[in-house]
């Protein structure tokens, strides 16, 4: 009932929604891409309840993601996960639990000073750390030498002037590249993190390797790697991606 209210009734970026699925999906029909936007919708009302009740949701790592992260803590290694704007993303805030070793993400305070201190409050709860993004590098930068991991949410538009230019659902895409940057500043390892709905309110947390030398890599790669990665998440089930993002400007 929320998702029918919020993209039927309220029509939030209902127009956006359709035309994203539309351009990425070329050769789905009007109704597939209807069945498409429900979808999205259902999902994204999930997500929204979930956010609002976050002490009920739980997440689990995948036997991979157990074994990479525990590598990475006996290696003592800087690590740096991608993931996309795909499933309940604000679950990250969650993997302290699962490691010894400092986690942390780039955020965008909010101008509203009041949502910016219950978002912030509720996304360090367990002990993550969030860094302001226009201090990210400088602060990683200066702590090269403390392993962490640093997850990056690395779909979003940057600007017509920055990141890298990628084949992305059927079209050409602007990538941002500041992960990728640092990645090889720092010689970091590179995965890109899957979310998957296990069942009501219990996410499954993957990890796959995109590199395990990032300072060895091309300029590039590893954002393509990840654009590749996350586009077949995307076709595998489209409705967890966020539609109503303005991607392509």
């Amino acid at each position: 009932m929320l998702g029918y209210f919020i993209g039927q009734i309220c029509k939030y970026r209902l127009s956006v929604c359709v035309q994203n699925l539309a351009r990425a999906f070329p050769h789905l029909s009007y109704h597939e891409i209807n069945t498409h936007r429900d979808n999205f919708y259902r999902n994204f009302a999930r997500i929204i309840w979930e956010n609002f009740n976050s002490s009920q949701v739980k997440v689990q790592l995948s036997e991979s993601a157990l074994e990479i992260i525990s590598k990475l803590q006996k290696q003592r290694r800087q690590t740096i996960f991608l993931l996309g704007h795909y499933g309940n993303w604000e679950v990250i805030a969650k993997i302290p639990q699962f490691t010894h070793m400092p986690i942390q993400a780039l955020y965008k305070p909010l101008k509203n000073k009041i949502f910016n201190y219950l978002s912030y409050k509720k996304r360090t709860k367990h002990g993550m750390r969030l860094l302001p993004a226009q201090h990210a590098l400088r602060t990683l930068l200066r702590e090269k030498q403390t392993p962490s991991i640093t997850f990056f949410i690395a779909d979003q538009f940057p600007g017509h002037d920055n990141g890298i230019a990628v084949e992305f659902l059927q079209q050409p895409t602007f990538m941002f590249s500041g992960a990728e940057k640092l990645a090889r500043q720092l010689d970091t390892y590179v995965g890109y993190v899957s979310l998957k709905p296990l069942n009501k309110q219990v996410w499954e947390l993957d990890i796959k390797p995109i590199c395990d030398h990032a300072a060895a890599t091309s300029e590039g790669l590893i954002t393509k790697q990840f654009a590749s990665m996350l586009e077949k998440s995307i076709q595998e089930d489209p409705s967890w991606w966020l539609w109503t993002h303005r991607r392509w400007k």
